[in-house]
Order: structure tokens, then sequence, then C-alpha cells
């Protein structure tokens, strides 16, 4: 089993967990039609599943990124539709009214990405 410091496993956890909540909040907006709340709600547990990713890769008890060089290599870590939204004004895109029909498949891709990302997780502390 890896070894990570009590407070990074906790910070990866509580993360994990705010997806999840999240995520359950992005499909009651989709269930009431309101597909731009749901955006809003699935942006940040996408952004959280790939900080987690990135720092599986480079771990911040062992070297940490710096601000600049986090939020780069997490933009580059998010799915293709997340990826493209970042190409944009975000901010913009998250504000613009959305239809729940085309708000689902981001919703659908962050619960992919995130169930992704904790399997992930679950396999890095296995491996030693």
């Amino acid at each position: 089993m890896t070894t990570i410091p009590t407070r990074w496993l906790t910070a990866f956890n509580d993360q994990l967990a705010d997806a999840d909540l999240r995520l359950n909040r992005a499909q009651q907006y989709l269930d009431e039609g309101d597909g731009g709340r749901a955006l809003q709600e699935a942006y940040p547990a996408v952004v959280a599943a790939a900080s987690i990713r990135v720092w599986l890769s480079n771990p911040p008890w062992e070297q940490s990124l710096g601000a600049d060089e986090l939020q780069r290599r997490v933009r580059e870590g998010l799915p293709s539709r997340f990826a493209a939204l970042a190409e944009v004004d975000v901010q913009q895109a998250l504000t613009s009214p959305w239809t729940a029909t085309d708000a689902e498949p981001y919703v659908r891709e962050t619960h992919e990405y995130v169930t992704e990302t904790k399997q992930r997780l679950e396999a890095w502390l296995e491996q030693e």
C-alpha cells in the first residue's frame, strides 16, 4: 500500500465526496429541466477529479506544483466536453442558458470521469 500523508488522503476523499454530492445535485437539476444549474454543479466535480489525477501523477507531498502549473495540468486532464469548455470562456459557458438535454452528456461524462478517478485512486493505493 502506498503511504499517503493523512492530510492528503483526507483531501482526496473530501474532493471525491464533494464530487459525488455535486453529481447528485446535477442529476436533480437535470430531472427538473435546469441544464444550466446541472452544468454548474458538474463542472467543479470534474475539476476535482482532474485535480486528483494530477496529484496521483505528481504526489504533492513529494514535490508540489506551482499554482499555474497545477491549473494547466488540471485543464489538460479534463475529459473531452469539459476540455472544449475550458478553451472558451468557462464562466460565460456556465452562466449561459442550457437545456437539460444539452447538459445531460456533460453530467454523464462527469459521472464516468469521477467513477474512473475513484478506481484509479483505489488502484494507486494498492500498488505498494
